[in-house]
């Protein structure tokens, strides 16, 4: 154990007693650093303290608005799956408002192609028009041949746009099988060819497939051009009602 003298328990004394001595001795025996961190301490301490108060303030604050979104998700939600439901209401609404006007515009074609039936087969096919075939006509046309015949097939024959028997310049008698749209498509195009196909099994005599629209799709265009299909174009003048 370490004995002091006098003059060390004057010494431990001093730095129990004189905080000036004990100044003193902490500068020369501590660096300025260590002499300062107390201080130094104390300011970072303090410093915390107001940054966790902070902290807290700002936690509370972001407690609250995560509150709120929550409930503006939720109202989002609804209103999303309200909006969807009007749209799907609208969406099918004007699909059929579409679709009312697609099969006004077709009767309307279909009419039209009837009118000019007589323009249709001297333009297009340079024959002379005889008459305009009946769905009696047609019927009593196919009843040969209806067992070798596909129902739906027959069905098609039965309801086409137009069937007119037509003569050439030799007297030889012809056909011709038109489909009518205000836009043609493939379906049309294979209305009118297996309709010819069906005229000529029945008749023996030529039959010639004819759309009659005021546009093609490229399909259909494709055909026309290459001669595969005749096709006779509708005006806004043929739309028109007298």
């Amino acid at each position: 154990m370490a004995v002091f003298t006098a003059t060390q328990e004057e010494f431990l004394r001093l730095l129990d007693e004189n905080a000036e001595f004990r100044q003193q001795v902490r500068q020369r025996i501590l660096s300025q650093e260590l002499i300062e961190l107390p201080e130094r301490f104390a300011v970072f301490a303090s410093r915390v303290d107001e940054f966790i108060t902070e902290q807290r303030t700002v936690n509370a604050e972001l407690r609250a608005f995560n509150a709120e979104q929550r409930e503006t998700n939720a109202e989002l939600r609804a209103f999303n799956a309200e909006q969807r439901e009007t749209n799907a209401r609208v969406e099918k609404r004007l699909q059929g408002i579409a679709d009312d006007i697609g099969m006004l515009k077709g009767n309307v074609a279909v009419r039209a192609t009837r009118d000019n039936a007589e323009r249709i087969v001297e333009q297009v096919l340079n024959l002379h028009p005889l008459s305009i075939l009946s769905r009696s006509n047609l019927i009593a046309m196919l009843r040969p041949k209806a067992p070798e015949i596909e129902r739906t097939w027959r069905n098609s024959f039965y309801q086409a746009d137009l069937v007119m028997q037509c003569e050439a310049d030799d007297g030889t008698v012809h056909y011709m099988a038109a489909e009518a749209s205000y836009t043609a498509d493939r379906r049309d195009i294979d209305r009118a060819l297996r309709n010819a196909d069906l005229l000529t099994r029945c008749t023996n005599a030529p039959a010639h497939a004819v759309v009659a629209s005021v546009r093609n799709d490229h399909e259909v265009q494709a055909l026309v051009d290459a001669g595969k299909v005749h096709w006779f174009q509708l005006t806004n003048r043929d739309l028109t009602p007298d």
